[in-house]
């Protein structure tokens, strides 16, 4: 009987709910909208080859060993590279490979790759200087170049430890986050495949697995080097920030997580160590040292004005952000719709005092990972999304909270172009990077540094996969502020996980939610103020827009006499405060670039669209 009397008055309650929730569909007042074009996507089957020439000694030569009928296609290399600033090109001509100092064999070496008399060419390289790195070698005809006598492959090695050595690569590897990461959860009971080597008596074990075997073998033989990676960079750098991992996070947010960045920071060290008078592509503009990128969610109804609590206080601090806005219209069983006015009054006033702006979807659903794609067609005159608790919705899309959004932003907001996007709750379906690049976007920040094991921005591929890049790149959110005990009594902590990414040249994204500006605010202006000069404060759009540009940067050397060179570049877009690092210190530059002290950091100036511009560098020495 206290049974059926209990769920009588539940179904009542939720009766009573229903009802209230009915009557206040009321239509949405009329707002501004600008035409969102639907664009369209071409899945070309890329031309690696053609996309990566040859064009300077400097290239590391990434020779393509394209194993099987249906070959692994260097996109993960390709990330890890670019978003390192390293030049290289792409061949499966080992001979031109060979040419160049630096090699990588990719992504794996059988039995077919190579002949006995490839072989013999690859232990020659390495005897007269030239030094390889490979992964997942399997074949017995090159095992005393890499220096191992068996392999082992298994889904079952959760853990890799860094050994202690001076052996140079390891030189980014200074922390105790980076000496040891996790490779998957152990709570799985099959994660990406390893291969574990038994080393020969004079290879160097650099790295180990948890079960003992070698996860990075360094073998000197002649003049060169031979190292072998154990793993797949699919697996340990594009799987995660793809977020397809097995849960080899340590933590969600508001940690230094660099699972991922270490293979990158590895094979920058490889270079550097190996490349004679190497150039970088620097990832920080301005020759900074790293870059905190200020970013607000705005996303309830009472978290518009203290956002311009939060745009004097930065500005006091010279610092800016970007505000991500939730434009919800509709009301509906999570809250009322708000993106009305005075609340547009705000936003536009944040906008105009030099705050950029983002969108934060409409209706912020915890459930947005499960949103079907919908059309590409939906309007602000035909959408009409509704929450129907914290993480179910009716009538809502992917294309919806994308397009609509933006629709919305660009017409209320003068002088908007929306092109930023967050997930609300930061879930992330799988085909937003299509809604977003089909609806005019560029960015995203809608994954967790901690989550992805990445502390760099990174283009996004197209459905979260392995395949081919999107035209959009990812920040993920470093430092949140909803995590207990609150942002507020944890500012030292986030200042350490910033100073470990500056170590490495990475950024740390700040997010901070508007709903509150007296503890919050008084916060983020106690962070600021803790940040070291080389640190740069921005919002997120102006250091996107850098890296856009650096991301599709065209440059080259090329050596006129001992002691200069001629930096060629070609800008396909916009660019500021592009920068270059060198090994050999500069006496002189010309051509309007701007020295820094330090003599190996070189400034560009400002670049025009599909501008070529040479620079002429004197050596000291």
């Amino acid at each position: 009987m206290k049974q059926f009397f209990v769920a009588a008055l539940l179904a009542l309650s939720l009766g009573g709910a229903v009802a209230v929730w009915k009557a206040t569909l009321k239509a949405a007042p009329g707002l501004r909208t600008k035409d969102v074009p639907l664009l369209g996507i071409t899945h070309p089957r890329p031309d690696l080859i053609h996309e990566f020439p040859e064009a300077f000694p400097l290239q590391i030569a990434v020779f393509w060993t394209n194993p099987g009928p249906d070959p692994e296609n260097p996109l993960a290399l390709v990330h890890s590279l670019k978003e390192m600033g390293i030049p290289f090109f792409i061949t499966q001509d080992l001979g031109q490979a060979l040419k160049h100092r630096l090699v990588i064999l990719y992504p794996s070496v059988d039995s077919h790759t190579f002949t006995s008399t490839q072989a013999e060419q690859l232990t020659a390289f390495v005897k007269q200087g030239g030094q390889i790195f490979a992964q997942n070698v399997f074949w017995g005809g090159l095992q005393a170049l890499f220096g191992f006598r068996s392999f082992a492959p298994s889904r079952q090695r959760y853990r890799l430890a860094f050994a202690a050595t001076a052996d140079p690569v390891m030189k980014y590897l200074n922390r105790p986050e980076e000496r040891e990461i996790r490779l998957g959860s152990d709570q799985m009971p099959e994660i990406i495949w390893s291969n574990g080597y038994s080393p020969d008596s004079g290879a160097q074990v650099l790295a180990h697995f948890d079960d003992g075997s070698a996860a990075l073998l360094a073998n000197s033989v002649g003049k060169g080097k031979a190292y072998l990676l154990g793993l797949s960079l699919l697996d340990v750098v594009l799987r995660n920030q793809n977020d397809h991992d097995y849960e080899a996070q340590r933590h969600y947010v508001n940690a230094f997580e660099p699972g991922a960045d270490v293979w990158l920071l590895i094979v920058r060290a490889w270079y550097e160590s190996y490349a004679k008078d190497w150039v970088r592509l620097a990832t920080i503009p301005g020759g900074q040292r790293s870059a905190i990128l200020l970013s607000h969610d705005v996303d309830w109804a009472n978290s518009f004005a203290p956002g311009l609590d939060f745009a004097r206080i930065e500005k006091s601090n010279q610092a800016s952000s970007t505000f991500f806005i939730e434009t919800k219209y509709v009301d509906d069983a999570n809250s009322k719709g708000y993106f009305f006015e005075p609340n547009l009054r705000t936003l536009r006033e944040l906008k105009a005092g030099g705050s950029s702006i983002g969108s934060h979807s409409i209706i912020h659903s915890r459930g947005f990972n499960k949103f079907e794609l919908g059309s590409g067609h939906e309007t602000y005159a035909s959408y009409n999304p509704r929450g129907l608790g914290f993480d179910t919705a009716s009538g809502a899309t992917v294309f919806g909270e994308v397009r609509v959004s933006k629709e919305l932003l660009d017409g209320e907001v003068p002088a908007q172009d929306t092109v930023f996007f967050r997930a609300g709750h930061l879930r992330v379906p799988n085909s937003l990077p299509e809604a977003l690049e089909r609806s005019g976007y560029q960015f995203d920040s809608s994954f967790t540094a901690d989550d992805v094991l990445s502390n760099f921005p990174f283009a996004l591929p197209r459905e979260l996969g392995f395949d081919e890049d999107s035209e959009i790149y990812e920040f993920p959110v470093t430092i949140e502020d909803e995590e207990s005990p609150g942002f507020a009594n944890r500012v030292p902590q986030a200042v350490q996980v910033i100073l470990a990414n500056a170590e490495n040249g990475a950024v740390s994204v700040v997010l901070v939610h508007s709903n509150e500006s007296r503890l919050k605010a008084a916060a983020e202006g106690d962070l600021l103020r803790q940040l070291p000069p080389d640190i740069l404060k921005t919002d997120m759009l102006s250091f996107a827009k850098f890296w856009r540009a650096r991301d599709r940067l065209q440059w080259k050397v090329k050596a006129t006499s001992p002691t200069e060179i001629v930096l060629q570049v070609k800008s396909k877009e916009p660019a500021s405060a592009l920068t270059f690092e060198f090994q050999r210190p500069i006496a002189k530059i010309s051509g309007g670039a701007t020295l820094f002290p330090d003599r190996t950091h070189v400034v560009l100036p400002q670049l025009n669209a599909e501008q070529e511009s040479s620079f002429r560098l004197t050596f000291t020495h």
